[in-house]
């Protein structure tokens, strides 16, 4: 069974279909009274269930033999930035022992997160990745695998831990202080400046560069740095596109403005991404739709069934203008996941078994619209890149 599934000691009569993600398999005999399904996410596994005698759930020989690959998120606090703003890692030797005890628990990888906010710290273009040469070594002397998370976000808004947090470069916060638009704004004003806007993808703010021109630089910087491990130590390359590494707005920040399960603000008002939906409604021949966006749209807390933009009627976003506001704010992610897509094939077409990936979902599906996640045809609020 490639995909894995659920299996039972019954041999007559059995059929198997999908479901929402699950794999089932029903098997019946005289003896077995009712069906079992588990949900699997990862390939490779299958369960032996047996409702028969003294034996219970194994794992067959299949799955002994090739085995599920298991990768340890390497914790943010494992480093500290110190008084001169270097990076280094704080306890080495607890750190060796600690990757061989995962080493010869049969843990595959260690998956790390490369932050711009480490490397490129001080001055634009200066590279500093002593940090991560240390820190890859010692993983590859363990014998253990990496999974690189490229982080294009800071930490201070999703970090509990305030020694923990990590800023963006510290040269970008100093541009961010002399203009706020860089970054997030909900319709009061409030930043988030965990990430730069979508708005500064193409304008150059950043010593001449913009902002995804930062991001294709840092990336080759990494490649050239590391290429020797590409294959054969790094298996995989993620690449952070949005808050929390993630393709979307921060329209559910962890500041105390919103709580679960409220459905968030939209965070699309920033100077350029309002002068881009103004010049999007002037095509439109709708200026009026460019003003702003919806006045319905409720608060971080409020909830669904109670904000008329997410009920039906004249006003909601089913209407000619929330489809073209929600339109509006979730194209840019279209072009910001193609123009980094192509622009990483070039870096990564020489690398040979090594993985590249963009981690687009957001774990609150709740609050895919507000997100920014919508697909046009359909209006249901979900985008898939």
């Amino acid at each position: 069974m490639a995909t894995g599934g659920v299996c039972t000691k019954c041999t007559e009569r059995w059929s198997r279909f999908t479901k929402e993600g699950h794999l089932w398999s029903i098997r019946r005999r005289r003896h077995t009274r009712e069906a079992s399904s588990v949900s699997l996410t990862k390939k490779g596994c299958i369960l032996s269930i047996s409702n028969q005698g003294k034996s219970g759930p194994s794992i067959l020989d299949s799955s002994k033999r090739k085995g599920v690959p298991i990768y340890v998120m390497m914790p943010t606090n494992t480093f500290r930035i110190d008084r001169c703003g270097v990076a280094r890692i704080r306890r080495v030797k607890a750190l060796k022992v600690s990757l061989k005890a995962l080493k010869l628990a049969g843990v595959r990888g260690i998956a790390v997160e490369v932050w711009w906010g480490v490397v490129e710290r001080h001055s634009p273009f200066i590279y500093n990745w002593c940090l991560y040469e240390e820190l890859f070594k010692l993983i590859s002397d363990s014998g253990l695998k990496l999974h690189v998370a490229l982080s294009f976000h800071a930490s201070l808004q999703s970090s509990v831990n305030a020694k923990c947090c990590i800023s963006l470069p510290l040269w970008v916060v100093e541009i961010g202080c002399l203009n706020r638009d860089i970054y997030y704004q909900d319709r009061n004003g409030l930043l988030n400046d965990d990430y730069l806007t979508l708005g500064v993808d193409q304008v150059p703010l950043f010593h001449g560069r913009t902002a995804l021109q930062c991001y294709a630089d840092f990336m080759s910087s990494f490649t050239n740095k590391f290429e020797s491990l590409m294959g054969n130590v790094i298996e995989e390359v993620s690449i952070g596109l949005g808050p929390s590494g993630e393709l979307r707005y921060p329209s559910h920040n962890s500041d105390g403005r919103w709580r679960f399960p409220g459905i968030g603000e939209f965070q699309c008002y920033d100077k350029y991404m309002m002068e881009d939906l103004k010049m999007a409604a002037c095509q439109e021949g709708k200026p009026e739709w460019g003003c702003s966006g919806p006045r319905n749209a409720g608060s971080y807390n409020s909830f669904p069934s109670g904000v008329p933009f997410f009920e039906g009627g004249v006003e909601s976003f089913l209407s000619d203008y929330g489809c073209f506001f929600l339109v509006c704010i979730a194209f840019p992610f279209f072009s910001r996941y193609c123009h980094v897509n192509s622009s990483t094939e070039d870096l990564f077409i020489s690398i040979v078994y090594t993985k590249k990936s963009i981690k687009c979902c957001s774990g609150q599906h709740f609050l895919e619209q507000e997100n920014g996640h919508y697909v046009p045809f359909c209006r249901i609020g979900i985008v898939g890149v």
